[in-house]
């Protein structure tokens, strides 16, 4: 009985495995499909959301500026970048800052952001909190505990070290 099953078995295996056998694919033309013209949203909500998402790249910018200098960084994806954009919503802020071992500019923020600190070390156009209430502009590399800001955009380290490093102390952030 053991070797009837077996053969049973065997057979449903063979018919199983005659049924998979290699078929060759359907060919099919591909059809180059056509590049959307840049026409207008089809609907006004698509034109609205276009409208938002432009919208909110641009609120998603802040302008840094010290002397005659303006910056501009793109904040990080950190709640204690997002707490300080919906600070600078309600209108410019000034900080009073101060150099601190040549590779850094250190102010006091008028209130704490949310502290998410991690070991890291940075590079000329980081900006970043220290100790939840002090933002710290880099014009130079120093590794310590903080959480990222924002990264200014577009800079040269000398053209960081020359605005940041000079004894300007009033730095005006912005959307």
């Amino acid at each position: 009985m053991k070797t009837g099953f077996l053969r049973a078995a065997a057979v449903v295996l063979m018919v199983a495995l005659t049924g998979c056998a290699r078929q060759q694919p359907m060919q099919t033309p591909v059809q180059p499909t056509p590049a959307p013209a840049a026409a207008a949203p089809a609907t006004p909500e698509q034109a609205s959301g276009e409208e938002t998402l432009q919208k909110e790249s641009e609120e998603a910018i802040m302008q840094i500026q010290i002397g005659e200098t303006t910056f501009t960084a793109v904040p990080a994806d950190t709640e204690a970048a997002e707490a300080l954009m919906e600070l600078l919503a309600d209108g410019p802020v000034t900080i009073q800052a101060e150099n601190y071992g040549g590779f850094e500019k250190v102010g006091s923020l008028p209130q704490d952001l949310p502290q998410a600190d991690s070991r890291i070390t940075t590079r000329p156009g980081d900006v970043m909190l220290y100790q939840g209430d002090s933002i710290v502009f880099f014009y130079g590399a120093n590794t310590w505990a903080y959480t990222r800001l924002a990264t200014i955009q577009d800079a040269s380290a000398e053209e960081l070290r020359q605005a940041f490093g000079g004894s300007e102390t009033s730095i005006t952030l912005s959307r």
